[in-house]
């Protein structure tokens, strides 16, 4: 009943109260397990004074039997609904020690309480060899469950022989060179890149791909757990894996895991979800705090702060943003409402000292976007007087485009050039590449859409060709998608086409520049596919 007791105050920091009647349960049984306990007190006095069949000893016995019975009415049903939180925080493959306690706690108090009712204690002889027998089988069980509970639920491969050298990103692709489907054929949540990997969620954890092969070179996995969400540091370094409740199941705190983006081992893991409000940068993670000041955060200390940057004096952070800064590359991008300017600060996530600062004399509504390749930040201002609109580059903080006026609008943009789609501009059948510094504009033909749906379509710029993926053909539960990959500034092209096992539904594909290699994706496809 201890272990129940402890397991119950545990618990008070999940999200799942128990039941009032459960409550009164538990009060109940207690004062009956109190007066249940005197009465066995009572039973060891009367026995040691006992001389042959002494009435006092067959009423001290049949008084112990009744009290039993009477706490076994209310223990058996809460033995019975702490069995089921267990099961409970198993099925959601987040077990927590308090569910566990609990109610590992409350089975092993009911078994205890009924023994006693059927078998009353003799304490004649060895008085205390059977409870200590009790007591030990009782925490065994305890330990057991304990031991289950951490250590059970998770699984997990390493990469071996440390992380792949990584190649430079892809300048142009050529062929299919691997597909990847999810094992159990559910649509893949969501893929990110990072440490020459291709990062896939799964609907239980996370798979890591090698960006040129398409071999699995690790996994995280939490059988029956919900993995919720996934983000990684630019540098590859490290990756945050959340977890939370998976259909059906109770509702849980939620787990994080610190995983290295590389060889997928675990660099810190905490109960909740401490570094929601932050993001993996290169050197560990940065957040903001209400009142503005930047934040390094710890990775295996979530309370721990490395360091702390306080916004510039008579600024303030606009709370109309969701974030008030980007991550990129190498720094992280903060920016600043500074009354009748506004500041861009680049600063170095490892120790936040200022790298560079970047003044704009226009104010008002601010967005700070991060470029395709985390080269660059776009600055868009909308205030009383004027708009600016300027692409910075993410090591100087220099601008290098004015990007102002919807002439230039931007979509897939770097500190190099951006390229403007067709959309934009009105009878043109082209993409166009435009540098910042040096060089004409490029452009490459766009692929005969027909009268095929726009979402249907997803395109990638790289240094050499236009890469430009499309649903070609759907049959059944088996779709076609053409990859044109077409060179800038020139005729003619390579047309890969591949499958994707969907039914052809609305979705959104996801190109992604890897090491050596684009990765393609498309929600909601179990398929990933690797272009080199």
């Amino acid at each position: 009943m201890g272990a129940a007791g402890w397991g119950h105050f545990l618990r008070r920091s999940l999200p799942v109260e128990l039941p009032i009647l459960i409550n009164l349960g538990l009060l109940l049984a207690l004062g009956l397990l109190a007066w249940l306990v005197a009465d066995v007190v009572r039973l060891a006095r009367v026995t040691a004074r006992a001389e042959g069949d002494d009435p006092w000893l067959v009423e001290a016995q049949v008084t112990v039997r009744v009290r039993a019975v009477a706490v076994a009415f209310v223990a058996v049903p809460l033995a019975l609904y702490g069995a089921g939180r267990v099961q409970r925080t198993f099925a959601g493959g987040l077990p927590e020690q308090g569910e566990l306690l609990f109610g590992t706690g409350l089975v092993a108090a009911a078994a205890g309480i009924v023994l006693i009712a059927v078998v009353v204690p003799d304490f004649t002889v060895k008085p205390f060899a059977g409870l200590g027998t009790g007591l030990a089988a009782a925490a065994a069980v305890l330990a057991a469950m304990s031991l289950a509970g951490a250590t059970l639920p998770v699984e997990a491969v390493t990469a071996g022989g440390g992380a792949s050298p990584e190649a430079a990103v892809a300048g142009s692709v050529s062929r299919l060179a691997w597909r990847w489907k999810v094992p159990d054929g559910t649509p893949a949540k969501q893929v990110a890149v990072a440490g020459g990997n291709a990062l896939v969620r799964i609907g239980d954890g996370v798979v890591a791909l090698d960006a040129r092969t398409g071999r699995e070179r690790w996994h995280y996995r939490r059988p029956a757990a919900a993995a919720t969400g996934l983000a990684a540091a630019p540098d590859g370094s490290v990756m945050v894996l959340t977890f939370g409740q998976a259909t059906g199941t109770e509702r849980t705190r939620g787990r994080t895991v610190v995983l290295d983006a590389r060889t997928g081992e675990v660099r810190a893991e905490h109960a909740g979800r401490p570094f929601a409000d932050t993001d993996p940068a290169s050197h560990g993670l940065v957040g903001v705090s209400r009142d503005g000041t930047m934040i390094g955060r710890d990775l295996a200390d979530p309370a721990r702060h490395v360091w702390e940057r306080p916004v510039r004096k008579g600024c303030h952070v606009d709370r109309r943003l969701a974030k008030p800064y980007a991550v990129l590359r190498e720094i992280v991008a903060v920016v600043s409402d500074c009354g009748e300017e506004t500041v861009v600060t680049g600063l170095d996530p490892a120790d936040g000292t200022e790298v560079w600062q970047y003044e704009s004399d226009k104010s008002g509504y601010v967005e700070i976007i991060p470029s395709y390749d985390l080269s660059a930040v776009r600055l868009r201002i909308a205030g009383e007087a004027g708009e600016q609109d300027v692409v910075l580059d993410q090591r100087t903080g220099k601008a290098v485009k004015d990007a102002a006026g919807s002439e230039t609008m931007l979509d897939r943009f770097t500190a190099h050039g951006h390229v403007l789609t067709p959309a934009y501009e009105g009878g043109r059948a082209e993409y166009r590449r435009e540098p910042y510094r040096g060089g004409g504009a490029r452009s490459a033909p766009t692929p005969d859409q027909g009268d095929r749906p726009g979402w249907r379509r997803g395109f990638l710029p790289l240094k050499d060709s236009m890469v430009v993926a499309e649903v070609t053909a759907t049959v059944q539960t088996s779709t076609t998608v053409t990859a044109h990959v077409v060179p800038w500034g020139a005729a003619g092209g390579t047309d890969i086409p591949f499958d994707m096992d969907f039914d052809g539904r609305e979705g959104r594909f996801t190109l992604l520049p890897a090491a050596g290699a684009v990765v393609v994706a498309f929600s909601p496809s179990a398929t990933i596919v690797g272009l080199t």
